[in-house]
């Protein structure tokens, strides 16, 4: 009789969903996607903003105009591995407009040692701006850069946040304009490491061509459809809920409560109403 009663007090279609049912579906992927799009946005125009810094200099020195100065090296220091190549740091002196000048760069490992006359790249604005011809200014890891941290955090971040959204639209379709059937529950677990504490039912219902269907899907424990299936959990006793199903798509179903859906334009605007969380 009460499952009757619920069942009768879902509104017909086309139906007003309550916002917080369609926010808490999939809440992993939102709360996975929204911290790597935040932090990896961060992070990326963190880089940038640094990458004025040093990391001009090589495009600055690209750009010109340049001069060729002869310069002498004066020390090589430790071997780099970068991009599977070894690099030695190489520290060098040349005259540039009758002034000694000292600038270091990096080189292929091996191409220079000390004493051996070395030509100067200069930009003409700020002599104190130079490298060895054939050489780079500097040798950072990838993460040092905000194309790194776009690729490895916001993009993915950005497409798990698309399915989420997806999967939302799909939800929305559901209870909007779905059929109403009657599901059993036959499982009820609490999932393990998930907080809040969430609860993963499985339940079986018949679609409008009579055809059985078994599905399941997360919920949140806090909440009035946790409640009653943390019941079922305790005693494993037979219960019936409502469930919505696509009519085009049957596979697309959610069970639910009469809670989830707002009744009239009143209930939109009292947030004192029992609002379902999972």
């Amino acid at each position: 009789r009460r499952m009757q009663h619920e069942v009768r007090n879902i509104p017909p279609a086309p139906r007003r969903v309550r916002l917080r049912a369609l926010l808490a579906h999939r809440w992993p992927l939102l709360a996975a996607s929204l911290p790597m799009i935040m932090v990896g946005t961060l992070i990326a125009w963190a880089m940038f903003l640094q990458s004025g810094g040093k990391f001009s200099l090589g495009p600055q020195l690209d750009a010109g105009p340049t001069s060729l100065a002869n310069g002498t090296v004066t020390q090589v220091l430790q071997s780099v591995e970068f991009d599977g190549r070894p690099w030695n740091d190489v520290r060098y002196e040349f005259y540039q407009n009758g002034a000694l000048l000292y600038g270091g760069s990096f080189v292929d490992a091996g191409a220079y040692d000390v004493g051996d006359p070395v030509q100067v790249e200069v930009l003409e604005r700020d002599p104190n701006i130079n490298r060895v011809v054939g050489g780079t200014l500097h040798i950072d890891r990838r993460w040092l850069y905000a194309q790194f941290w776009i690729v490895v955090l916001v993009t993915p971040g950005a497409l798990i946040l698309l399915g989420w959204l997806a999967g939302v639209a799909q939800l929305r379709q559901v209870l909007t304009h779905g059929d109403v059937s009657v599901g059993k529950i036959t499982k009820v677990e609490t999932l393990r490491y998930v907080l809040p504490e969430t609860l993963r039912v499985t339940y079986e219902f018949r679609d409008h061509r009579a055809r059985r269907r078994t599905n399941r899907h997360w919920v949140r424990a806090r909440g009035s459809l946790g409640a009653r299936l943390l019941r079922w959990g305790e005693d494993a006793h037979v219960e019936a809920l409502p469930v919505l199903h696509d009519r085009r798509m049957p596979h697309w179903n959610r069970i639910l409560l009469p809670e989830h859906f707002l009744a009239d334009a009143a209930d939109e605007t009292d947030v004192k109403d029992l609002l379902p969380h999972e």
